[in-house]
């Protein structure tokens, strides 16, 4: 009979849980702050591109995850430095890479970033374009912004 008891007790406690709205995010950051992760993500991508193995470790964080949309699997960071380093070494460019209409969701030391993005590039000698959403993920540790992990998708 203690096991009924148990339980009337535990769903007496979490009654009250269940009726508590989910808690807001902050949707904005202090300018400084913003600027510095926009740089971050910019500095990601171009590093990426440059095939500049050694910036990327200092930012990217060694759990990272990493979804694009040419891979059917999630990437590990070796794996991402590893499709960078190929990347360069193919005789891939970086031209230029934007974002726009950038949203953030902050939970403390973590902000979500949502843009769309634009990467110009060559590769194999001919220019290509790509557009698409990206979602990516910083979290502050030891008092600077480290990139844990992204996914991109790509829009016609």
């Amino acid at each position: 009979m203690k096991v009924p008891g148990f339980l009337l007790a535990l769903v007496t406690a979490a009654a009250p849980l269940a009726a508590q709205s989910a808690p807001r995010v902050a949707t904005t950051l202090p300018p400084a702050e913003l600027a510095a992760l926009e740089t971050i993500r910019k500095d990601v991508w171009v590093h990426w591109f440059a095939g500049d193995t050694a910036a990327l470790r200092r930012v990217l964080g060694p759990e990272l995850i990493a979804i694009s949309p040419d891979s059917p699997t999630f990437q590990s960071l070796e794996k991402t430095l590893s499709g960078s380093a190929d990347f360069k070494a193919g005789g891939g460019r970086l031209i230029s890479v934007a974002f726009d209409s950038t949203t953030i969701h902050r939970f403390d030391h973590v902000v979500v970033m949502f843009s769309h993005y634009a990467v110009e590039m060559e590769s194999g000698g001919k220019p290509f374009t790509q557009k698409g959403r990206a979602t990516e993920v910083f979290v502050r540790h030891q008092g600077r912004w480290v990139h844990t992990s992204w996914h991109l998708d790509v829009v016609g």
